[in-house]
């Protein structure tokens, strides 16, 4: 019985803490002496009597009156019984009890430090938060408010945010102004959820680490300060195993009604036809996130205009693909949007993008070739190419030395000439071999350096006139290379330098083309059978040649890789010099469709045209690190839409960072008024589409179960008080108002 009795005792006491009226003071000391100065001047007014002048009257009926009257002419009185004076009192003292904001606390907190994690994840857009259809984030942030307007004089609390990392927006205080304000600056974020930093932040106080000396024990660092650990969330991270709670005392408040029903986007890009260059092929992926069956249609749009639509139907947790195709060359911006509405709308739109057919530098070696020109001329060339025309002589000038050195170009083409060292870049050797690989050496590159006219009008008069005439006089580095090669000798072919370059395999002669290697990129789309030659060399290339073209008389094009470049070889003359010194046809290909198909092949795939035609994609909140090319000062970033727009220098290593990537979307890096980068922003987070709320949390192995429905507020009772006041104000001014009258 006696135990009983205790039992019930202590429930009443507990009840009465959780029910006792708590105070907050919201005005400083000046200001509460202020306050209680003003009742003393109400009540003084009341000791104060009217002096009033004597007047003279013509009759005797108000000498009493005057009589009485002379009672009031000192300064004070004895205070009389005033129903006016009470009821001045009574409004000053309730406008004094509302300042002080008394109230009744939701749900007394069993440590007067409080750490408050709050999710601020993708996720927390749905609109699901309660049955007004606010946001989770919204419907946490005024729990969290509730909370701290609860705080007693001797609490202190802390803000930390988390997406996919922590942010301390209010280190520990007592002032919930501070914590509001703090409260305030919480931002939706469109990132995925990791919540082991937030976590690692908040261990900081509530576990000290400990720290030892040589000679000495362990000791900690500073003292243990145990703490509430409350968290706000949907729960949509994986489970924290590599963490200690320790002091830490977690608390998980679920954010969400817990509906998973969501389709979402989690994959969209684009990519260039290998086969077939000028066509575009967009793939997407459509997740179903909920227990029912769905179906919707989705809308694909090319820089803002109509392109495609597909219907697509999912089971429960059905994964699905769905394709298009587009013929552009040009550059696009694309974008997919599921048409049917739901609580996440984030994951409803994707973006990806297609760079143009990359614009290159391209330089022409040559003392005239038409058909040459007049394939390079063609109007999908010339938009991909910037071309630079220039004689034999030039390769002689320090200016290509330099130029040959840096890289600049992305494919120079030798016509019937050649350089004393191979340049930094792929080539294109038509009519002429390149040059010796001993050559590129510092011996032989010194010896052969003030050559390079020379070579260019040997190769002039000499490769070709021989190539077209059967004249004997054929270049003199492949000289050697043919009469091996007409005797078969086994050693040159067995020589280690020999195998490192490039020679031909026979005399010039009349050929017939008898195979060619389709599946390559160069030769796509490319018919050769029907050609007409004069005259070709055989060719034999370097260790890891691939032929191209075969001939009956042999290889006739072949590529080579060359530290790190490539390099492609014609064995036989577009046109060659005629015995009266002009120009004359070898062979019939500039008359062929195939001659301009084969040029845009050799930019696409040689020179690098056909790259990076599909733009990256990066997760909302990284660093993007764009390359742009060095000769660019400053590049303009801006957001498909129009909303985000910001200029950028661009440092000497050409890198630009950007970091401004929290809105999904495509975005734009021109120099000018030139595109050079498109990339665009997405979620494709399956973590984040799930709307499921988790019931709980595995932190350190320990689990924390959930709570949904937790009063956490205060109840307030000034604005009762504020109403009472103005209501004895407005009955003090009804009775002033009758004894006057």
């Amino acid at each position: 019985m006696i135990d009983e009795n205790l039992m019930i005792a202590g429930n009443l006491m507990i009840d009465a803490k959780l029910l006792a009226i708590s105070w907050i003071a919201t005005l400083t000391p000046p200001w509460i002496a202020g306050l209680a100065a003003i009742p003393i001047g109400i009540t003084l007014l009341y000791f104060l009597k009217l002096r009033r002048e004597p007047v003279e009257v013509p009759s005797t009926y108000l000498w009493a009156t005057t009589i009485e009257d002379l009672h009031v002419n000192s300064l004070l009185q004895r205070l009389r019984r005033s129903l006016l004076l009470f009821l001045q009192l009574l409004a000053v003292a309730l406008a004094a009890l509302a300042l002080f904001r008394p109230g009744i606390r939701g749900k007394e907190n069993e440590l007067d430090r409080q750490i408050f994690l709050l999710d601020t994840s993708a996720s927390m857009q749905a609109t699901d938060g309660d049955e007004s259809g606010r946001t989770r984030l919204e419907v946490a942030k005024k729990r969290i408010a509730e909370r701290i307007d609860a705080f007693s004089d001797d609490d202190l609390g802390m803000l930390i945010t988390f997406d996919d990392r922590p942010q301390t927006l209010q280190s520990f205080t007592g002032d919930r102004r501070r914590l509001l304000e703090a409260l305030e600056r919480a931002e939706q974020s469109t990132r995925g959820t990791e919540v082991i930093g937030a976590l690692r932040a908040a261990d900081g106080l509530a576990n000290p680490r400990r720290t030892s000396e040589a000679g000495t024990t362990d000791v900690p660092v500073a003292q243990a300060k145990p703490a509430d650990l409350v968290i706000y969330s949907d729960g949509g991270f994986p489970p924290v195993t590599e963490f200690s709670l320790g002091n830490l005392e977690p608390t998980y408040i679920a954010t969400g009604q817990g509906s998973s029903a969501n389709l979402a986007i989690t994959a969209f890009s684009a990519q260039r036809n290998v086969e077939r260059p000028g066509f575009v092929e967009v793939f997407a992926t459509l997740t179903n996130l909920s227990d029912q069956s769905a179906s919707t249609t989705t809308t694909l749009r090319g820089d803002g205009e109509f392109l495609d639509a597909q219907a697509v139907e999912l089971e429960p947790r059905e994964e699905k693909g769905i394709s298009f195709e587009l013929e552009t060359d040009a550059a696009t911006q694309l974008e997919m949007r599921i048409d049917s509405k739901d609580m996440l709308a984030i994951d409803n739109t994707a973006y990806t993008a297609l760079t143009p057919l990359r614009t290159v530098n391209l330089l022409i070696v040559t003392e005239g070739n038409r058909p040459l020109e007049t394939g390079l001329g063609t109007s999908k060339v010339a938009g991909i190419s910037r071309t630079d025309v220039v004689p034999p002589s030039y390769l002689a000038t320090e200016a290509y030395r330099e130029r040959a050195k840096a890289g600049t170009d992305d494919l120079i083409i030798y016509d019937r000439c050649r350089p004393s060292t191979m340049p930094r870049t792929n080539t294109f050797f038509i009519g002429a071999l390149p040059p010796d690989a001993r050559a590129n050496g510092d011996e032989a590159g010194s010896d052969e350096a003030g050559d390079d006219e020379a070579v260019g009008n040997e190769a002039k008069g000499g490769d070709s006139e021989g190539i077209g005439s059967g004249d004997e006089s054929t270049a003199d580095d492949s000289a050697t290379n043919v009469d091996a090669a007409t005797d078969g000798d086994a050693a040159t072919d067995g020589d280690t330098a020999a195998s490192q370059t490039w020679r031909y395999a026979g005399a010039a002669e009349p050929l017939a083309i008898i195979d060619l290697d389709r599946s390559h990129p160069l030769l796509q789309y490319v018919e050769l059978y029907s050609l007409l030659i004069v005259e070709g060399r055989p060719l034999v290339g370097p260790v890891g040649t691939t032929e191209l073209v075969g001939a009956d008389i042999g290889t006739v094009m072949a590529i080579a890789p060359r530290d790190g470049y490539q390099d492609l070889v014609l064995g036989f003359d577009l046109i060659t010099q005629s015995d009266d010194g002009g120009t004359q046809a070898n062979t019939n290909w500039y008359a062929e469709r195939s001659w301009p198909v084969f040029l845009l092949n050799v930019l696409r795939h040689l020179a690098g045209a056909a790259e990076a035609s599909s733009a990256s994609s990066y997760p909302p909140g990284t660093t993007v690190r764009l390359r742009v090319p060095s000769q660019v000062d400053e590049v303009t970033i801006r957001r498909g839409d129009g909303g985000f727009e910001k200029r950028f220098p661009v440092g000497n290593s050409g890198l630009v960072e950007f970091i401004d990537t929290e809105k999904p979307g495509n975005y734009e890096v021109r120099a000018g008024d030139r595109l050079i980068e498109l990339f665009s922003v997405n979620l494709f987070s399956p973590r984040e589409s799930d709307l499921a709320v988790a019931e709980e949390l595995e932190i350190g192995y320990e689990p924390v179960e959930g709570e949904t429905a937790v009063s956490e507020g205060r109840r307030e009772y000034w604005r009762w008080l504020l109403l009472g006041m103005l209501g004895l104000l407005g009955a003090e001014w009804y009775l002033y108002g009758r004894r006057v009258s």
